[in-house]
Formats: structure tokens, C-alpha cells, sequence
């Protein structure tokens, strides 16, 4: 951008001393042949002028391709990690999923078998003390319908 900067700035300078040549040339009074080269002198400055005007503005649009380029690059990465982390996003909901399942199976296994060895005992000691069983029964029915008036 320097080196862009620099030629610019030295074609300007070139073609500022040429038409100073040709403003003194005309001030002068320089007529005939002289005349000429200052006009000549003129067009060459502007010549320069317009060429450091091109490069400039070459310049800019190259810089502004590698500018998209760069921001193109930059996005393609972007949605290739936004991808990558959202499959491993998925494969760990998954696996956690699967650990949740496996966790309410053995749950649901374990107070399956604890109420089966819960309802087996009441059903023996109901065999066992009947009478005391209806008694009991009858109290905590009375509880609950105590606490539920309440």
C-alpha cells in the first residue's frame, strides 16, 4: 500500500513540475517550438497524473478481493466448526439420553423389586395377625379422614 502510496504521490509531483514548467514557459512568453514542449510538457504531467490515478484505483480493488476473499475463508471456517460442534452437540445429547434411560431402567428395577418384597411381607404379617391387620386399617382410615376435613 506504500509502494502504491509512494508512486502516486510521485507521479503528482511530476506532473505538478511539468505544468509549472509549462505556466512558466507560458508566462514567459515563450512562443512557437517552446510552446509546444510546454504543452507537451502538460499532457505528460497529466498522463502521469491519470496513471498514478489507475494504479491507485487498482490497487483499492485488489485489496478489496482480498478483503472478500479473506472474509469468505473466514466464514467457510466458521460454518465448518459451527457444523463439527453441533454434530458432537448431538452425539453427546445422545449419549446422554442413553445414560438417562439406562439410570431410570435400573431405577424403576430396583423399586420394582423393593415394592414386590414390601407387598409380600404386608401380605404375610396380614395372614399372620388378621385381626390386628383390620384394626390397624380402620385407624389409619380414620386419620386420613381427620386430615382430610381439615
Amino acid at each position: 500500500m506504500n509502494e502504491t502510496k509512494d508512486k502516486s504521490k510521485g507521479g503528482m509531483d511530476i506532473g505538478a513540475e511539468r505544468s509549472r514548467h509549462v505556466n512558466d514557459q507560458g508566462s514567459t512568453g515563450g512562443h512557437g517550438q517552446q510552446g509546444g514542449q510546454g504543452n507537451q510538457g502538460g499532457q505528460q504531467g497529466a498522463q502521469g497524473i491519470k496513471g498514478a490515478v489507475t494504479g491507485v484505483a487498482n490497487t483499492v480493488r485488489d485489496e478489496a478481493k482480498s478483503a472478500v476473499n479473506a472474509v469468505t475463508d473466514f466464514a467457510s471456517d466458521a460454518k465448518g466448526k459451527v457444523q463439527e460442534w453441533s454434530g458432537d452437540a448431538v452425539d453427546m445429547a445422545s449419549q446422554a439420553g442413553e445414560k438417562v434411560q439406562q439410570w431410570a431402567g435400573d431405577a424403576y428395577d430396583c423399586t420394582s423389586e423393593t415394592m414386590k418384597g414390601f407387598g409380600k411381607e404386608m401380605t404375610g404379617m396380614i395372614t399372620k395377625y388378621p385381626i390386628q391387620s383390620v384394626l390397624v386399617g380402620f385407624g389409619v382410615g380414620l386419620l386420613l379422614g381427620r386430615a382430610a376435613r381439615s
